[in-house]
C-alpha cells in the first residue's frame, strides 16, 4: 500500500499493552497534544492514542497507538476475519508493509539470535504513524510540497525509542523496511549515523540474504524499505563462490544512499564497478523474494550467464 492516510510507521513490539498514561509521560518531551478514542469495533485500525504535533504548519501529525494483540503477520480472510483484512487493505499497518512483515524481519535480524524468540514473546504493540491529512477532507494532499522522507522516519524513530524505555518493552519494528532492532541496537545504530552525518537507513531499510534453491552456487541480497525513502529497492544476484555477501551488502547499501543522495539517476543497462568487478542494472518490476516491489537487479558482468529466470524477459 503506498502512502495515504498514513505515510510513515514504527513499532515497538510489547509483553503486555502498556496504559496510555504511560505512554503520554515517554513521549513528554514531544508535547503530546491529546488523545484519541479506538476506532469503533476495529482496533486494527486504530487503537487508543496520543497525538503528537510532527509538522503543525502542514498538519503533520503522528498518532501512537495501542493495540492489544499481537502483530498480525497473516492478512486475514475476507469472510472469517474483514476488519483484519480490511485494515490491511486500508494500510493500516504503514505504507509498503505487507504480510510476513515481522517474521522475514525477525529471521534477517542479523547478529540477534534471540530476534525470533522476542518477536514470539511479544502480545501487543504500539505504532506510530504519520499523517498529514488525518482530519482533514478528501481533498488534502497526502504529502506537503517540501516534504522530507528522512525527517519524518526519524521523528517516528525517536518516538518509538523513547517507548522502547517503558516497562515490558521489547524491540524496535519498522515494518516498512523489514528492521528489527533491540533498543541497545537501536540507540547505538543512530547515534553512530548521527556522529557520521548519515541518514539511518539501516533503521528503516534490511539487507537479506537468500540462497537460491532453483540457481544452485547463486545467492540473492536484497534491500527493502527504501520504498519510504522515495528510493527504488536493490537486489543483487552473484555466484557465492566468486563474490563473498560480506561485500555485496555494503555494495547495496552504498548503492542505496547513492541514488537516496542524487535521485535516480541509474537506469536499466547502466554499469558500476562493485565487489570483483562490473555489475550491470537491470530495471525489474517485481522483486525476487518478498515483498513485491519494484526495484533494480544488479548481475557480475564477469560471471557468466545467470539462471534461467533471474533477468527480466530471460525466462522469467
Amino acid at each position: 500500500m503506498p502512502k495515504g492516510l498514513f505515510t510513515g510507521s514504527t513499532v515497538v513490539l510489547f509483553e503486555a499493552p502498556p496504559s496510555l498514561d504511560s505512554i503520554e509521560r515517554a513521549l513528554g518531551a514531544f508535547s503530546p497534544r491529546g488523545r484519541r478514542e479506538a476506532s469503533e469495533g476495529d482496533p486494527w485500525l486504530g487503537g487508543p492514542s496520543v497525538l503528537v504535533e510532527m509538522r503543525a504548519e502542514v498538519h503533520g501529525l503522528a498518532t501512537v497507538d495501542v493495540v492489544d494483540r499481537p502483530w498480525p503477520d497473516a492478512m486475514g480472510d475476507p469472510q472469517a476475519d474483514p476488519k483484519l483484512f480490511g485494515a490491511w487493505s486500508f494500510g493500516a499497518f504503514g505504507p509498503f508493509v505487507f504480510p510476513g512483515a515481522l517474521e522475514r524481519a525477525a529471521q534477517h535480524a542479523l547478529g540477534w539470535p534471540e530476534a525470533d524468540d522476542v518477536a514470539g514473546a511479544h502480545r501487543a504493540f504500539v505504532r506510530a504513524r504519520s499523517s498529514y491529512v488525518l482530519g482533514l477532507g478528501d481533498d488534502a494532499r497526502v504529502l506537503p510540497d517540501d516534504y522530507d522522507p528522512v525527517a519524518e522516519l526519524t521523528f517516528l524513530t525517536d518516538l518509538a525509542s523513547a517507548l522502547l524505555g517503558l516497562p515490558g518493552a521489547l524491540a524496535f519494528f519498522d515494518p516498512s523496511g523489514e528492521v528489527f532492532l533491540s533498543s541497545a541496537a537501536l540507540e547505538d545504530l543512530m547515534a553512530r549515523r548521527r556522529e557520521a552525518d548519515l541518514p539511518p537507513l539501516d533503521a528503516w531499510s534490511n539487507v537479506r540474504f537468500f540462497q537460491l534453491g532453483d540457481a544452485a552456487g547463486w545467492g540473492l541480497m536484497d534491500t527493502v524499505g527504501m520504498e519510504q525513502l522515495e528510493v527504488t529497492d536493490q537486489e543483487a544476484c552473484f555466484p557465492i563462490d566468486a563474490v563473498s555477501p560480506d561485500e555485496v551488502a555494503p555494495f547495496l547499501r552504498n548503492v542505496s544512499l547513492y541514488l537516496h543522495d542524487r535521485g535516480p539517476v541509474v537506469e536499466d543497462g547502466h554499469t558500476i564497478e562493485g565487489p570483483g568487478g562490473v555489475w550491470r542494472a537491470h530495471a525489474c518490476e517485481e522483486s525476487l523474494a518478498p515483498a513485491p516491489r519494484p526495484t533494480l537487479r544488479w548481475v557480475p558482468t564477469f560471471a557468466g550467464e545467470p539462471p534461467e529466470g533471474m533477468l527480466p524477459g530471460h525466462g522469467a
